[in-house]
């Protein structure tokens, strides 16, 4: 089985990111390092694709800008990830071989550019970035009329949460901690509102909408946690601060927040609808960009060598995973 999340969001707030978190502190995370076009979400496509022809399972990490594209990946039973390691979401290891390693796929790349390459690649690079800066403009823009006041009526909150103990009340209480996952299920991307709505249905069979908003769903989260030792909890992509969705995988419970009882009035909703579709352009428009970039690098890409490493790298974690069964 392969799980599909998003460990970012372009939202009101600019760029959200959750992969601090990502993976837990018992997996070894390998960062792969390189430019645009260096194949990093093809490497990982082909782990992926090596871990599924022998029967595990995986976790997959969606661009939040181009859910084509995989940015991240993890293979539970190895107890190993990768990640693209590159910016927006930039990461380091905290202790170099520890806790995480470094995969250079720019070596493939046979740099310098030349000098015609070199301005083009300047300029697309300039001109894709100002895109997203205008797409976080009218995100930003989008969320401040959509923010409107959660429900706080006491009787109906208290309704809700009595739910809650009635939906958990069949399970019994288990000791430790629960184990808290922030993901999110849904991105605002080049390819408009992207939902994993596969994702919950995979890991929740019975779904509940709960009024009160976040407010609820983080009391529900709580109550939860006595009950599971997993809690998934899901960041709206608009207003990541504020969830959407609680997913308790172990009890197949995903809780979801109803639309808001006090409504956005019809002007404004109007108006964050029309930025939320102009964000969405400019998504559009910096993905063609980004793709225009990465065709400067190819020429300049040693892809057969690439695949010769890939193969060789998928063989010795094979073979490392054998010697540890």
């Amino acid at each position: 089985m392969d799980l599909t999340f998003f460990l970012a969001a372009n939202s009101g707030l600019g760029f959200y990111s959750l992969y601090d978190g990502f993976p837990e502190e018992t997996q070894f995370l390998h960062i792969i390092k390189g430019g645009p076009g260096t194949g990093k979400s093809g490497f990982m496509r082909r782990i992926r694709e090596a871990a599924w022809a022998r029967g595990l399972d995986t976790v997959s990490i969606l661009c939040s800008g181009d859910p084509d594209s995989l940015d991240g990946l993890l293979v539970p039973a190895l107890g190993q990830a990768w990640v693209d390691g590159t910016a927006p979401h930039v990461r380091e290891p905290q202790v170099f071989g520890a806790d995480a390693d470094y995969v250079n796929l720019g070596r493939f790349c046979h740099l310098p550019l030349k000098p015609e390459d070199r301005e083009r690649a300047l300029a697309l690079n300039r001109a894709y970035k100002e895109r997203y800066k205008s797409a976080y403009r009218l995100l930003s823009a989008a969320a401040a009329l959509e923010a409107s006041e959660e429900l706080r009526d006491a009787a109906v909150m208290q309704e809700e949460i009595e739910r809650v103990y009635g939906l958990l009340e069949a399970f019994p209480d288990r000791k430790g901690e629960a184990r808290r996952e922030r993901r999110f299920l849904s991105t605002i991307s080049c390819k408009g509102l992207f939902s994993l709505s596969g994702t919950v249905n995979s890991l929740c069979k019975q779904h509940y909408y709960l009024r009160g908003g976040s407010a609820v769903l983080e009391e529900a989260a709580r109550l939860a946690a006595k009950k599971c030792g997993r809690v998934i909890l899901c960041p709206g992509p608009l207003q990541p601060r504020q969830l959407e969705a609680v997913l308790l995988p172990e009890l197949s419970l995903a809780l979801f927040s109803s639309p808001a009882a006090l409504p956005v009035p019809a002007g404004e909703r109007l108006q964050s609808r029309a930025a939320l579709l102009r964000a969405m352009e400019e998504l559009t428009a910096a993905k063609s960009l980004h793709d225009k970039l990465e065709a400067v690098y190819r020429p300049y890409m040693d892809f057969e060598a690439l695949d010769a490493f890939t193969e060789e790298y998928i063989s010795a974690l094979v073979r490392g995973a054998e010697l540890d069964a």
